[in-house]
């Protein structure tokens, strides 16, 4: 099957130029299809995914791969099973950041428009309420090593509600500038709570970057558009079963750190 990509993140671009791989699937869903290289991950997607920036969107609606089958970069296109994917046509997408000072001058207006879908996150009630809340005050010492410690691997699912929070929290951050000196890092030991999947995404988030409707959020409330912060914060709610409100409750998280 012949498909064409739409849209190709810019660290999945990076990834596909620089890594001799072999890239090997390693989860599969009807609108995402994982591949790691052992080190990093990239991500096939279906139209109806919001751009990312380890996504290659392609023009299905519904995708299908075996685990363990290699995807094989040849001449423009992406082998994989049964599709071949033309990056040909591919637009690469990275994801904007607004000025930190209207970020910053801003941030009361996006957090309370980030509210009503953070309420709905996994980490405001039991069971993971308590060690959430216990990350947070991590975070108002500054303490980037604990709070990862107290959030990573943090529930259930392919991405776990303390990952999610945790990339909203560092992308919000990074965007205000004001991500604490030496970035983030993670241990080896806490590293392994979870999987390569959520630790990219996590990653990514700490340089900036996540998927559109995050950047949706900040770009629209940086710019005083509250009608547009608050079309994309509901846009950015219907992500996962409760992915969109785990990044929504990180996000509320991050920008609080932008105060002074």
């Amino acid at each position: 099957m012949v498909l064409e990509a739409l849209t190709i993140g810019a660290v999945a671009q990076g990834a596909l130029r620089t890594s001799a791989g072999p890239w090997i699937v390693v989860a599969s869903f009807d609108s995402a299809i994982y591949l790691s290289d052992g080190g990093r991950v990239i991500a096939i997607t279906a139209r109806q995914v919001p751009p990312g920036p380890i996504y290659v969107t392609v023009d299905s609606d519904r995708l299908f791969a075996k685990d363990g089958e290699v995807l094989i970069c040849h001449d423009g296109h992406l082998l994989l099973g049964q599709y071949s994917i033309s990056l040909s046509s591919a637009h690469v997408w990275q994801g904007r950041l607004p000025d930190p000072d209207r970020l910053i001058a801003r941030r009361a207006m996006i957090m309370d428009a980030l509210g009503p879908v953070a309420g709905r996150s996994a980490l405001a009630a039991a069971p993971y309420a308590r060690p959430a809340a216990q990350a947070m005050g991590w975070l108002q010492q500054r303490n980037f090593a604990e709070l990862t410690r107290c959030i990573l691997g943090l529930g259930p699912g392919l991405t776990p509600a303390g990952d999610d929070a945790l990339a909203g929290l560092l992308v919000s951050a990074a965007a205000g500038g004001k991500l604490f000196d030496g970035g983030w890092l993670v241990d080896p030991q806490t590293a392994r709570r979870t999987s390569l999947i959520s630790l990219a995404f996590v990653r990514c988030a700490a340089a900036g970057q996540a998927i559109a409707p995050v950047h949706d959020v900040l770009m629209a409330g940086a710019a005083g558009e509250a009608t547009a912060c608050r079309a994309a914060c509901a846009e950015l709610g219907t992500v996962g079963a409760t992915s969109g409100a785990d990044i929504a409750f990180g996000m509320r998280a991050g920008l609080g750190t932008l105060e002074g």
